[in-house]
């Protein structure tokens, strides 16, 4: 175990993601000051805090998934976990009449199960994380629609809306969540045994299984990660619109793992950091926000994401050949 720490200290783990860390926050503050030259109403008030707390719900899903892929897997299931929450947090609520509360512990719980369910396929099942999690995904995909008729479930207490639209002081709900939640994610990742171990997985499955790490409930920690920073990412999407919608996640898995990937994460696993999953996030927000600004229809924008995540990609895996 001792040798497993010193292979994978604090150090030693982020040397080599140090420059794409410092490439991903330059190149945000280089888009941030470009944007805000060349680009009408991008730097007023207003502006920049809807594009924080716009991205804040994709960071916070991301830095779930951020987990999986850190250990070299990948969750395809979160877009259908957010309907999941998303409909049944609705549900409870508007039908069942529970409190806020009881309700969000009930829907995390959920999630937890999903993410434990994810883990022990892939883990017991000796299935490829990217088959077990589809086919996650597929199964609760079709709860979702019958669950709720392919309908949107709306009749949510008025209070509810806080945790998704509300502010304290001038700063919005989410962002401070997001915030919380980022902070939670470092330390686990740079304080904690369980950050080494996940680094280590996602470095040298074999090597870290000979140390006497239990690699088992490692991965499958890493699954439930990401299902419950998807279902807290799911109920401050419902709480901002206000209605449970089945397919409202579908649409974002793309975008989830292109942060995590752009943020420095690579897709083989045990290299990435928390703080470039961030700032990816915030990178993905310039890029919407200013051509939604310009006026450029949102199917280009998926062409700029394809094009970004494709490039990424690339360079992720001529650095692991090197």
């Amino acid at each position: 175990m001792e040798q497993v720490k010193r292979s994978f200290s604090i150090r030693s783990i982020y040397d080599s993601t140090k420059i794409k860390e410092g490439a991903i926050v330059l190149l945000f503050i280089l888009m941030f000051i470009l944007a805000s030259i060349f680009v009408e109403d991008f730097f007023n008030s207003s502006n920049i805090i809807n594009l924080v707390r716009q991205i804040s719900f994709l960071a916070i899903i991301g830095l779930g998934q951020f987990f999986v892929i850190l250990i070299g897997g990948i969750d395809m299931s979160v877009g259908s976990t957010i309907g999941l929450v998303s409909v049944l947090l609705a549900d409870l609520m508007s039908s069942y009449q529970l409190p806020i509360a009881l309700a969000i512990i009930i829907v995390l719980a959920v999630t937890i199960v999903v993410g434990w369910v994810n883990g022990l396929v892939t883990v017991y099942g000796h299935v490829t994380p990217f088959i077990a999690t589809l086919i996650t995904m597929i199964v609760i995909k079709g709860i979702n629609f019958l669950y709720s008729n392919g309908i949107p479930i709306s009749g949510l207490p008025r209070e509810f809306n806080f945790l998704g639209a509300g502010y304290v002081g001038s700063i919005p709900f989410p962002i401070i969540i997001m915030v919380i939640i980022g902070a939670a994610c470092y330390v686990l990742t740079m304080k904690t045994s369980i950050g080494r171990s996940l680094y280590a997985v996602g470095g040298n499955l074999e090597a870290t299984k000979l140390s006497g790490i239990n690699i088992n409930k490692i991965r499958i920690l890493a699954f439930i990660f990401s299902s419950f920073l998807a279902g807290i990412g799911a109920i401050l999407i419902t709480s901002r619109t206000m209605s449970g919608q089945p397919a409202i996640g579908e649409a974002m898995l793309f975008d989830i793992i292109t942060i995590v990937v752009l943020g420095g994460t690579s897709l083989a696993g045990g290299r990435g950091r928390v703080v470039g999953v961030i700032f990816a996030a915030l990178i993905l927000g310039i890029i919407d926000n200013v051509m939604v600004l310009k006026g450029i229809d949102a199917y280009w924008q998926q062409v700029v994401k394809g094009v970004i995540l494709g490039i990424v990609v690339i360079i992720d895996s001529h650095s692991k050949k090197q």
